[in-house]
C-alpha cells in the first residue's frame, strides 16, 4: 500500500530526518513545503540519493500563495523539484478575497503551468479560507477543466466545513486528487485557523466520522492515493520516529476498517486521467 506522510505530519524535522523516520514507519512518499527543499541546503543530486536509499519519494508538495494575482517566483522551485526530482501534486489553498468566478481563469493558467511539468494540482478547501466547501472548490475547478486540475479532500476540512456524503453527488471520482487523513476535536475551538494548525488529532482518534467517509468515498469511486496530515503540537512534542510510526499505524488502521482500496501513486498525468 502506498501512504504518504504529510510535510505537516512532521513539519519540525529536517529533510534527512523526515525522510529515514517516514521509510521507517512504512512510508514509502513524504510531502514538502517548498521552504522545506529550498532550506535543506541540499544539492538536488543529494536529495535524489537520500529518497533512493530509504525507498521514498516525494509525493505532494505545499506552497501558500496568493496564485490568483500572478505567477509567484517559488513556482520556479517547485518545478525544478518536480523536474529534477519528481512531485506528483500540488496542494494549494486559497486564503486571498476573490469572488469564486475570478478564481477559474488563474487556477487553469496553473493546472497548465503544472502540467508541462508532468503535475497534478489538488485544490483544497479550507472552512477558515475564502474557499471553504467542497461544493465551492467544485464550482472552481470544474469551470476550469483541466485534466490535470482536482480537489485535495482533507478530513479535518470536511468535518469542519459540514460536509456529508451527498456532497459528493455530481463530483466525479477522478477528480479527487488526494486524500489527507486527520481527525478532529468533539467540539469546534473558538479559532478554527488555530485548532487547523495546533489541535488536529490522528486519523480515527476523534469525533469525526472517519470510516463513514472514507467508506463514502470508496462507494463514489475514489481511489486517490492518500497523506496522513496531522498538523499537532503533541505530535511535535515527541521524537520524529514515535511521530511518524503513531501517524503510520492511525493511517492504516482506518484505511483498513475502512475497506478504502489500496492506494497507488499515480506517476503521470495519462495515468491519472
Amino acid at each position: 500500500m502506498f501512504l504518504n506522510c504529510s510535510a505537516n505530519t512532521l513539519r519540525f524535522a529536517d529533510l534527512p530526518t523526515r525522510v529515514a523516520t517516514a521509510a521507517a514507519a512504512g512510508f514509502t512518499g513524504i510531502g514538502l513545503r517548498v521552504s522545506d527543499y529550498l532550506g535543506a541546503d541540499m544539492s538536488d543530486v543529494d536529495v535524489r540519493d537520500l529518497l533512493d536509499r530509504h525507498g521514498v519519494r516525494v509525493f505532494e508538495l505545499e506552497h501558500t500563495w496568493d496564485w490568483a494575482a500572478g505567477v509567484d517566483p517559488a513556482e520556479e522551485a517547485m518545478f525544478r523539484l518536480a523536474e529534477r526530482i519528481g512531485v506528483r501534486h500540488l496542494n494549494v489553498p486559497m486564503f486571498a478575497e476573490h469572488p469564486l468566478p475570478a478564481l477559474v481563469e488563474p487556477f487553469a493558467a496553473l493546472c497548465d503551468r503544472a502540467a508541462a511539468h508532468g503535475v497534478l494540482v489538488g485544490f483544497e478547501f479550507l472552512p477558515y479560507s475564502h474557499v471553504r466547501t467542497l461544493g465551492e472548490v467544485w464550482q472552481v475547478v470544474a469551470a476550469a477543466d483541466r485534466p490535470n486540475g482536482g480537489i485535495t479532500f482533507d478530513l479535518w476540512h470536511w468535518f469542519r466545513s459540514g460536509g456529508q456524503p451527498p456532497d459528493l453527488t455530481g463530483i466525479p471520482a477522478s477528480k479527487i486528487v488526494t486524500i489527507q487523513l486527520c481527525d478532529v476535536l468533539r467540539q469546534p475551538g473558538p479559532d478554527l485557523t488555530e485548532e487547523a494548525r495546533h489541535r488536529r488529532l490522528l486519523p480515527g482518534q476523534g469525533a469525526g466520522d472517519t470510516l463513514g467517509t472514507l467508506r463514502a468515498l470508496r462507494e463514489h469511486g475514489v481511489t486517490a492515493p492518500v497523506s496522513v496530515e496531522v498538523f499537532s503540537d503533541d505530535l511535535d512534542a515527541l521524537p520524529a520516529a514515535d511521530a511518524a510510526r503513531l501517524a503510520f499505524d492511525a493511517g492504516t488502521d482506518v484505511l483498513d476498517r475502512a475497506g478504502y482500496p489500496a492506494p497507488s501513486w499515480h506517476t503521470n498525468l495519462e495515468e491519472a486521467r
